[in-house]
């Protein structure tokens, strides 16, 4: 059986990446996590209703655009993380 793996080159910042640091980071700072989540519950709630009188906004188009390259960077980001892994297959 003939097995070959395949895999790519890691990007800089994927090198440099200190998961201690990162860790540490957030155990000191985990009640900033509070305050933002309050924050944006704030701005969600009260731009409701600001915007509760407006005319409302035909959106259909960009919408399916956004989603359509939300789906395209994903099948992206996919393709990359299966491809960086080593990824053994038979070959004929």
């Amino acid at each position: 059986m003939n097995m070959s793996v395949l895999t790519l080159q890691e990007y800089e910042f994927e090198k440099q990446f200190n998961e201690h640091e990162a860790i540490q980071w957030m155990q000191e700072n985990w009640k900033k996590s509070f305050l933002f989540s309050a924050l944006y519950a704030a701005f969600i709630f009260g731009g409701r209703h600001l915007m509760n009188k407006r005319a409302k906004f035909e959106l259909r188009k960009p919408l399916v655009l956004w989603s359509l390259s939300l789906a395209v960077f994903r099948w992206q980001a996919e393709a990359y993380c299966y491809v960086t892994k080593p990824c053994k297959y038979k070959a004929e």
